[in-house]
């Protein structure tokens, strides 16, 4: 990666149309969601969190994995390998947590909020190192037309899975 490139993922400048930009909203909105509902006061206010989180996590983790980590699994480098490989398992836990959290009556217990304070604070490494780490990998094995390439197929995807016929526009 040239030092202009490693700057902008640093500063996270990455172009609008550039997988870790597009990676970037979403971990935001995910995460503002994994917080209000570990916050919330109230059984009702948890399961409405968790009902918008849920599918949306879903659909950010099953793509990220085809797009992004299975493509980092094939790299030359083993740190490279081991970063796609270690996002399969954490999103492998976290799934099996949100699968917990999904079973009817639980949401106003207190292993239903210790379950979602666990999901909080794993998101909030997860995205932490994959926003340092992989995304700098991302910016050294991958050139800015597949990583463009990789945005577009990321957005489809995703739009495909939460049953939108194109990707939703974020307002500006």
């Amino acid at each position: 990666m040239s030092v202009i490139e490693s700057v902008k993922t640093y500063l996270g400048v990455e172009g609008k149309d550039d997988i870790r930009s597009v990676l970037h909203e979403d971990h935001e909105e995910i995460l503002s969601l994994a917080r209000d509902m570990a916050d919330a006061r109230t059984a009702a206010k948890r399961m409405s969190y968790f009902q918008s989180l849920k599918p949306l996590l879903t659909a950010h983790a099953r793509t990220e994995e085809q797009v992004v980590y299975v493509p980092l699994t094939k790299a030359k480098e083993q740190e490279s390998r081991d970063l796609g490989n270690e996002g399969f398992v954490e999103h492998s836990v976290v799934d099996m947590l949100m699968e917990r959290m999904s079973k009817p009556g639980i949401a106003d217990t207190d292993g239903w909020k210790a379950h979602a304070t666990v999901v909080k604070e794993l998101l909030e490494h997860h995205i932490k190192e994959e926003e340092g780490d992989l995304f700098n990998d991302l910016g050294n094995h991958f050139s800015n037309e597949q990583r463009t390439a990789m945005a577009v197929e990321f957005s489809k995807g995703k739009a495909r899975m939460l049953g939108q016929k194109r990707p939703a526009k974020k307002s500006e």
